[in-house]
């Protein structure tokens, strides 16, 4: 058998000399140095495993080397280079009894050459690996299928940034499904949401049901895994809606799934509650889904909720679940129009409101567009008397041609009540200077309204129903537990039981003032550098029916507020006014009278001692 390779081979070795190329694929196998060859080997190899005789392996030999022909093929200029290394190889063969003592090495390393054939099918690595060491010249060749192994690692590997690519176009679907025309205007529609015993953004202010008969339903829900379950047994409907919110104008419509037994309808409110659908009655077994639409003529701001209503619900009551509303899109929303503008549907343009004007086109033609596109009256045009002031020689609107004339414009002018007068500039029957209505419109030094005069006195006339308001009137008084001090007279009420507040400041922080004063000669001091406010008041005393407006006279650097009481109970409380200032500012209320025992009670506090404290003057309160 030894012999029978030999021969073998040395026929192989003479074929190869002579350049046969009809044989490619055995030729550079046999050409080859060994380490090829053991290439070929560890394929016999296999086949020794498979036939265990010699024979088979060597005609399985041929039929590897046939399949290996663009293996061998490449092989071919590497046998070209090798020729003179055959040429080298036939004394070597001439001398069999080396030859041949190095094939029994060569038959021996069949064995493991088979065992290597295992990694050689699962990696090719290996076998290249195997191919370096026999022969430097080979190196490239096996070089060469280690990158024609790693191009389709390569190969697969960006098939993984195209399976990856894969994704964001996926993604990509995402965002054109979740356009503005298909967004759900419901908060937590899906009542997904339970921070606690109700379900998030829902019971808004007009729901009436009961919160209790509002519950979370964990089992069965139409999408997802929460629903919510609405208990209304009565025959009289209840509400049960989203919290406020802001919504645009435009066409809405709306679906939900329900189940269970009972009866529901839908309803909404913006600035008022809207009018009601039609009952739906619900099937136990199954999700019903309930359309609903409405329309919006204007955005509506913190306002809106969408109201459901039910009743006569039985059983496992209504399970509510899935709520959208989606807005319709219209042409004007890729319209953006300025604040005096609205958008045209119809013809997807913009439009001034009412009044306002993007030019005088849009105005009438005795009008002009300002600079905030608002129509005003156009210079030396009018719509009354007063738009005619600035041309004393026209002073007279003609409101047919809306143009100043010559003329007076108090002519045929009859002012009925006493207390006005026509204005020249204007025409009008205004309250003239020094004549009041009420005490509101004395603001100055005469700060009380005479009602039988209709003019402003001072503090000190009749009119004024508080004594000594204008607090030019002091004496000494005997103060329980503080003794005797100097002040005002009528004032510093005392307290005669728990219902009857009095004074509780004490006197000793009263002073008359007479550095400043609003009318008279003399005013009040509060000296009160603390923080809470103790109560001053004015002796009490009965006052007869009909409306009364007030006011005083406060300056200086402080806080106060004020209130009344009486037979009638206590008058709301008011704010507390920060005073700063060395100008005395006019506070104004009102009270009706018909009532006994009443006092005014003031509360100053907080004073600083940089304007001298607090100081008020002229108190009054005079009948309507």
């Amino acid at each position: 058998m030894k012999l029978f390779r030999v021969c073998l081979t040395s026929l192989l070795v003479v074929l190869a000399a002579c350049g046969d190329d009809s044989s490619p694929g055995v030729t550079p196998d046999a050409g080859s140095p060994r380490p090829d060859a053991s290439i070929e080997i560890r394929d016999s190899g296999t086949e020794i495993q498979d036939a265990g005789s010699e024979t088979p392996d060597s005609g399985s030999e041929v039929k590897d080397a046939g399949s290996e022909t663009p293996d061998s093929g490449s092989e071919v200029k590497d046998a070209g280079s090798e020729t003179p290394d055959s040429g080298t190889v036939t004394p070597d063969a001439g001398s069999e009894t080396p030859d041949s003592g190095i094939s029994t090495p060569d038959s021996g390393t069949e064995t493991p050459d088979s065992g290597v054939s295992t990694p050689d099918s699962g990696t090719e690595s290996p076998d290249s690996g195997t191919v370096t060491p026999d022969a430097g010249v080979e190196t490239p060749d096996s070089g060469t299928e280690v990158p024609d192994a790693g191009v389709e690692t390569p190969d697969s590997g960006t098939g993984t940034p195209d399976a990856g690519s894969e994704t964001p176009d996926a993604g990509t679907g995402t965002p054109d499904a979740g356009g503005p025309q298909v967004v759900n205007a419901i908060d937590n529609g899906g009542f997904e949401i339970w921070p606690g015993a109700l379900p998030a953004q829902w019971f808004g202010s007009t729901s009436n049901i009961l919160s209790s008969d509002v519950q979370k339903v964990t089992t069965g829900a139409y999408e997802g895994v929460n629903a919510a379950r609405l208990v209304n047994t009565s025959g009289t409907h209840r509400r049960f809606s989203t919290l406020a919110k802001s919504m645009q104008k435009g066409r809405y419509t709306c679906s939900y799934q329900v189940r269970g037994s009972g009866e529901i309808r839908n309803a909404f409110f913006s600035t008022d509650y809207s009018s009601y659908s039609g009952y739906t009655t619900a099937r136990p077994q199954e999700w019903t889904q309930v359309s609903y639409s409405f329309n919006l003529a204007a955005d509506v701001f913190d306002t809106f909720e969408l109201i459901f209503s039910i009743r006569n619900t039985t059983g496992e009551h209504l399970l509510l679940d899935d709520v959208r509303c989606t807005r319709a899109a219209e042409p004007c929303d890729q319209v953006t129009c300025g604040s005096w503008e609205r958008c045209v549907n119809t013809t997807a343009t913009c439009e001034p409101l009412s009044g306002r004007c993007n030019d005088a086109s849009s105005c009438t033609e005795w009008q002009t567009c300002d600079a905030n596109h608002t129509c005003v009256v156009a210079a030396n045009r009018c719509v009354r008397h007063a738009d005619c002031a600035g041309t004393p020689e026209t002073p007279v609107c003609d409101t047919a041609t809306h143009a100043c004339i010559e003329g007076d414009p108090c002519a045929g002018v009859t002012c009925s009540n006493a207390a006005t007068t026509c204005n020249p500039k204007s025409g009008v029957c205004e309250l003239a200077p020094g004549a009041c209505f009420t005490t509101y419109d004395c603001v100055g030094a005469l700060p009380a309204c005479d009602p039988s005069t209709r003019r402003c006195v001072s503090a000190d006339h009749p009119a004024n129903i508080i004594r000594n308001g204008s607090f030019e009137s002091w004496h000494t008084y005997s103060v329980p537990y503080y003794g005797d001090f100097y002040l005002p007279d009528y004032w510093y009420g005392l307290d005669n039981g728990i219902t009857d507040p009095g004074t509780e400041i004490k006197p000793s922080r009263l002073m008359p003032y007479t550095n400043s004063v609003n009318g008279g000669a003399k005013a009040l001091q509060f000296v009160v550098p603390i923080q809470v406010a103790e109560r001053f008041t004015s002796e009490k005393f009965n006052v007869p029916s009909g409306n009364y407006s007030c006011s005083y006279r406060v300056r200086g650097h402080g806080t106060i507020r004020h209130r009344s009481y009486s037979t009638g109970g206590w008058s709301p409380q008011t704010d507390f006014i920060t005073v700063d200032s060395d100008a005395w500012t006019p506070v104004f209320f009102r009270f009706t009278g018909n009532v006994r025992d009443w006092r005014l009670i003031l509360y100053p506090s907080r004073s600083v001692a940089d304007r001298d404290h607090l100081q008020i003057d002229d108190v009054v309160c005079t009948k309507d």
